[in-house]
């Protein structure tokens, strides 16, 4: 199954193939670094860059935060002119970050390019692949780190990691525990690693939380623990809407009649709470599955609740929506994804499997997982 990425309007190359999505979410603000948070003189940086594999006279190169909310980021890099493949950027950094690029000439195509390039206060070099863009070259020690270590500790034991053959961002896109298992075995044997409280970042904004990216926050060492980012994502990891193991929330929503009530949820054994929206074709082509799902094991104690996130101007079209594809279960519509995004669901579409008491089970689980799930918990 396809997912749908909420931060962009269209398919986008840097995303996989077919993805969809609103773009409704707006940045917020920076804020300040949270309580307890060490305070780290920045460091005042030059970095020489180059662009390879393609001649290029001029451009521009911007550093961009792909998923990651600006708050994480004490201040932006500077855009840079790109001339004759040659540009140089001053900046200041306080704790080591991750960042992707984007050129000029690559919008409205992309929102930023594959490969991320980790800057810290030894960053002095920058060079970018433009045809294999997983295989750019950072120096200083956060992009060596993963380069020669992380990168490697995910790859299979004995297989060498090639960026022009198998790409990391395609499995670091994936929603599958594989990913933070690993993640949090690499932060266990390297908990000072800022490489990793990074793509913790990344994974939380994408997928939201999970008891193991909660477990993984909680092991870093004391040192990355007093920096700005980790604090921010301690606080949002703790204040999150939705968690694992936690009863699901009770929000505002509207019934088809656009009523406004407290979202109910049924009284079963178990519950599949589904977010969609209706341009998202990934989420219309699980509905067939879903439907042999619910008739199948409705009776036997299995309910669904939908709660579309469509904009105010697609409400009609969600009416269509559920007439055309005949849902034969409870709808709702969270207007404008005001829930969805304080819950950190900006992939689409994103389920949340309850218990009998409401407690989330599992999140992001396929018609296919889901099938086995009720085969063996409630028969065939």
């Amino acid at each position: 199954m396809r997912y749908v990425l909420a931060f962009c309007l269209c398919c986008w190359s840097a995303l996989s193939a077919g993805a969809q999505a609103p773009q409704r979410a707006q940045p917020r603000p920076p804020k300040r670094a949270q309580a307890g948070a060490r305070q780290v003189a920045a460091a005042a940086i030059t970095i020489r860059g180059e662009i390879t594999g393609k001649t290029i006279a001029e451009d521009s190169l911007f550093f961009v935060r792909g998923e990651i909310d600006q708050k994480y980021f004490a201040r932006p890099l500077p855009p840079a002119r790109i001339t004759n493949n040659a540009f140089r950027v001053a900046a200041t950094v306080a704790y080591p970050q991750m960042w992707r690029i984007l050129l000029k000439s690559d919008k409205p195509l992309r929102i930023y390019r594959d490969g991320e390039y980790f800057i810290d206060a030894s960053t002095s070099r920058v060079t970018a692949d433009y045809v294999a863009q997983e295989c750019n070259q950072v120096d200083g020690a956060t992009a060596t780190e993963y380069r020669n270590r992380f990168i490697p500790f995910f790859s299979a034991v004995g297989t060498p990691s090639d960026c022009h053959q198998s790409g990391f961002d395609g499995l670091a896109r994936d929603r599958a525990t594989r990913f933070d298992t690993t993640l949090y075995r690499y932060v266990q044997a390297n908990p000072a690693s800022y490489v990793a409280l990074w793509w913790l970042i990344e994974r939380f904004s994408k997928f939201g939380h999970s008891q193991l990216r909660e477990q993984t926050v909680a092991i870093f060492a004391s040192q990355v623990k007093a920096s700005a980012p980790w604090q921010v994502l301690h606080t949002d990891m703790q204040h999150v809407l939705i968690k694992q193991g936690a009863p699901f929330p009770s929000f505002p929503v509207q019934g088809v009649a656009q009523n406004a009530l407290p979202l109910p949820l049924p009284q079963a054994q178990y519950t599949l709470v589904d977010f969609w929206f209706s341009h998202c074709r990934p989420c219309l082509e699980s509905f067939p599955a879903l439907k042999d799902l619910y008739a199948t094991y409705q009776a036997k104690g299995f309910e669904i609740v939908s709660i579309s996130t469509d904009p105010t101007e697609d409400i009609p079209l969600w009416h269509k929506r559920i007439t055309t594809y005949a849902l034969p279960w409870p709808q709702y519509l969270d207007e404008n994804a005001v829930a969805a995004t304080k819950s950190k669901v900006h992939m689409f579409p994103a389920t949340f499997l309850l218990d009998h008491a409401g407690n989330v089970l599992l999140r992001d689980i396929t018609p296919e997982e889901l099938a086995k799930f009720l085969a063996s918990k409630l028969g065939t």
